[in-house]
């Protein structure tokens, strides 16, 4: 719950691997990260879109996320 709604704050995503595949990843080896701006979501009531994950080699993650008033 927060008082005001989160237009100047951003969320920090990273995305680890859990296990190794054909031994090319090592288990909790971060895949990269996106930072998401929250102004986005709290104006249009959510988003469902593809990031670019940086630090990766060309991995993208589908983020759905929804801002809700009580």
């Amino acid at each position: 719950m927060v008082d005001e709604p989160p237009t100047n704050d951003k969320i920090h995503i990273e995305v680890f691997s859990t296990s190794s595949r054909i031994g090319l990843l090592h288990p909790n080896e971060s895949l990269g990260y996106v930072t998401i701006s929250l102004v986005g979501v709290v104006n249009n009531r959510r988003i469902n879109e593809r990031y670019h994950l940086i630090d990766s080699k060309n991995r993208r993650i589908q983020i759905k996320m929804q801002w809700r008033t009580s």
